[in-house]
């Protein structure tokens, strides 16, 4: 068939004549297109213009967490908590800073009080008749609060270089909690009540030792809770304390986990420090020294993508296979009559403690939808495309959304 420009010249252009000027040039356009021999037709191709969907650590498996938001422990800290503060939700950080606020003011540091076979509960009810404890309960407390909350938050210990056979004062202990939001862990420090930032941004540990270490100070801001009211930063003789503070802990950076039902301890040299194998003198848990940075700060509450085609095509073996396929040419012909088409099951799996499901954004919507299962089916439209998909867990807490935008034209 033969597309031919139509003028019309005895009508005039109105909303009745222009929309059936339309109509008839896209229907000879598609009846054009159709009637092309196949290796004439345009190749349309599945492109991905962006994307997090990247593997997930499993390192997650080995941090020591409450097995269910449901065990009963956990539910009673939950309830003896909110019964008491109100923390804000509208982002995780704000939940962060609320609790911490709350813990902090619960007793005044006692270095010498360790406290033998008290539960995080026990503590803060023994804090209500005047108890203190150290820096290491006031880690515990809060890290136990956050994860009945459906947050994920570990204790770290952080050294000086003589923590193998050193006196008292070698180490301190505190906090980073998982950042959804920020998708990173951010350190806190419950005995003091303070969140650090460089240059605005929330940070941990690490990066608050490559601040030190590259004296890059004036970078840093301490950052506190005003009676929960709003985020203040302190005076610079307080930072100036605090800053002089973590100084004498920059050797060694540790945290729990748990190895084929054996406790261990993860730790992360700064420096050029060397292993060790007692602490303090004593027997220290199993240690797993660590080379790189990323093996401390692995990546989790994240959720991966597994694209499977459901309609066949060609590969090029088969094509190649052909007794008419001998050309560059005649390859990119037989690809035309084979070219993969965009519907898939996106099969989910996902790095998040405590799963409930997961929940699918396609293409902007308002709302995201629940999934059932751990897949979905989509089929790309013409043009742009983007999905996205999130885990949510017992508390109702979502995780990391992960993103793909597409192109397919």
């Amino acid at each position: 068939m033969c597309l031919c420009y139509l003028k019309f010249t005895t009508f005039r252009k109105s909303k009745v004549i222009q929309p059936l000027l339309n109509a008839i040039l896209i229907f000879s356009v598609f009846t054009f297109v159709q009637a092309l021999p196949v290796h004439s037709r345009p190749l349309k191709k599945i492109k991905v213009d962006s994307s997090n969907n990247h593997h997930l650590d499993d390192a997650f498996f080995y941090l020591p967490l409450p097995i269910s938001q449901k065990k009963k422990e956990t539910q009673i800290l939950r309830e003896y908590v909110l019964d008491r503060v109100k923390p804000r939700t509208s982002t995780d950080i704000d939940a962060f800073a609320d609790i911490l606020d709350w813990v902090h003011s619960r007793w005044e540091h006692d270095g010498s009080m360790s406290p033998s076979g008290m539960s995080s509960l026990d503590m803060l009810q023994s804090a209500e008749q005047g108890r203190s404890f150290s820096c290491i309960e006031y880690a515990r407390v809060y890290t136990d609060i956050l994860h009945s909350l459906g947050y994920i938050c570990r204790i770290i210990g952080v050294t000086n270089a003589d923590i193998a056979y050193g006196g008292m004062g070698v180490s301190h202990t505190l906090c980073e909690a998982w950042s959804d939001e920020l998708n990173k862990w951010v350190m806190i420090d419950p005995q003091f009540g303070y969140m650090l930032q460089r240059k605005g941004e929330y940070i941990n540990y690490h990066e608050l030792i490559q601040s030190l270490t590259n004296k890059q100070i004036s970078d840093i801001e301490i950052i506190m809770m005003d009676g929960m009211k709003k985020v203040v930063k302190i005076n610079d003789k307080s930072e100036q304390i605090y800053i002089d503070f973590i100084n004498r802990y920059m050797a060694y950076m540790m945290f729990d986990m748990k190895v084929n039902a054996t406790e261990v301890m993860y730790v992360l040299p700064f420096g050029k420090q060397e292993q060790f194998m007692t602490s303090q003198g004593g027997n220290s848990k199993p240690l797993i020294f660590l080379h790189q940075v990323n093996e401390a700060y692995f990546n989790v509450n994240r959720t991966h993508m597994l694209f499977e085609f459901n309609t066949p095509s060609g590969d090029v073996s088969s094509i190649v296979a052909t007794d008419s396929v001998s050309t560059q040419e005649a390859f990119k012909r037989a690809m035309l009559e084979q070219q993969a088409i965009p519907d898939f099951t996106v099969h989910l799996t996902n790095n998040a403690p405590w799963f409930s499901h997961y929940e699918i954004n396609i293409n902007g919507e308002q709302t995201w939808n629940k999934v059932t299962g751990h897949s979905f089916q989509v089929k790309l439209r013409d043009g742009k495309n983007a999905i996205s998909v999130r885990s949510v867990n017992q508390a109702g807490r979502t995780g990391v959304i992960t993103s793909m935008h597409f192109r397919y034209q």
